[in-house]
């Protein structure tokens, strides 16, 4: 049947790791990992921005901007293309901890009689590259689902310890499994280095609450979209046009969706368009606000 397989297409066009790595959450068809099928109900999938950044060691964040982002969600990648939600991230810096938030809320109508309306909200506090908690909250045409999680890095591997709506769940993941904000951290670094391509593990909190492959890389600068003339311009500062796939992990993964997206130095994006072959979604910006950082003690 046709419509499965377009909202599982349609749900990996729209949402985060990135931002993604951030947009739209559906039913998935396909089976969750192996460590989640036990008593679990049908997971719930958001693909977005979130699940767009991934890296793999735990690195230093200290040049990130702390900043506030607003974004439109767009059906397609024509400058016409129809106006389906909107997504908002948040990088902020307090003493010793990067709080992010990410929010997306959209409205898909299929055909007259069926209409997707689904929200995703996670809130996050990553400490030095090796500790993440985060609470997620998503909502699909007016189910509500909730998860809770605290995911820990260390050199022999990574533990990720959710409360899942049917019940608790504790895994062990690979070492090298990178953090979301140290994921940034981690990208740019790589660039400003002179990198023209990285491949690394991430853990994926909106999505699969798993760990999840990304190969990427420097991009022609042809590969973006033009920027939208009512679109909001990013800070001062070196951008890099970037293309990144997003895989399961494991051998012979084929590649769930890729984004392409103009990735600003301070850890800002802009111009994203996620792929998964059959469907194509656009994310732009609209509006950025830095926010400050805190005057915290030395020692």
């Amino acid at each position: 049947m046709f419509l499965p397989s377009y909202r599982r297409a349609f749900t990996l066009a729209t949402g985060s790791p990135t931002m993604g790595a951030m947009l739209i959450s559906t039913v998935l068809d396909t089976p969750p990992p192996s460590h989640h099928r036990a008593g679990m109900l049908r997971a719930l999938a958001l693909a977005g921005l979130a699940a767009a950044l991934l890296a793999p060691q735990p690195v230093s964040a200290a040049d990130l901007l702390p900043h506030e982002a607003s974004y439109v969600v767009r059906l397609g990648t024509s400058p016409s293309a129809p106006s389906v939600g909107t997504a908002r991230q948040l990088l902020g810096k307090d003493c010793g901890v990067w709080r992010l938030e990410r929010d997306v809320r959209t409205e898909i109508g299929f055909s007259a009689s069926l209409r997707l309306t689904s929200e995703s909200e996670l809130r996050g506090v990553e400490r030095d590259g090796t500790l993440f908690d985060y609470q997620l909250r998503r909502v699909q045409n007016g189910a509500e689902q909730t998860i809770a999680g605290r995911v820990s890095v260390a050199q022999n591997g990574t533990r990720a310890d959710l409360i899942l709506p049917s019940r608790p769940l504790s895994f062990t993941l690979p070492a090298g499994v990178v953090l979301p904000v140290s994921a940034f951290a981690f990208v740019i670094d790589a660039l400003k280095r002179g990198d023209t391509s990285f491949s690394f593990m991430l853990y994926d909190a909106e999505l699969t609450s798993d760990a999840l492959q990304v190969d990427g890389g420097v991009a022609p600068a042809d590969t973006l979209r033009p920027a939208r003339p009512d679109g909001a311009r990013l800070p001062e500062g070196t951008t890099w046009p970037v293309e990144i796939r997003f895989s399961r992990t494991g051998a012979n993964a084929r590649p769930l969706f890729t984004v392409t997206l103009l990735l600003h130095e301070g850890g800002v994006l802009d111009r994203l368009t996620i792929n998964t072959g059959l469907l194509a979604a656009s994310v732009d910006l609209v509006s950025f606000k830095p926010l400050p950082r805190p005057d915290c003690p030395t020692s």
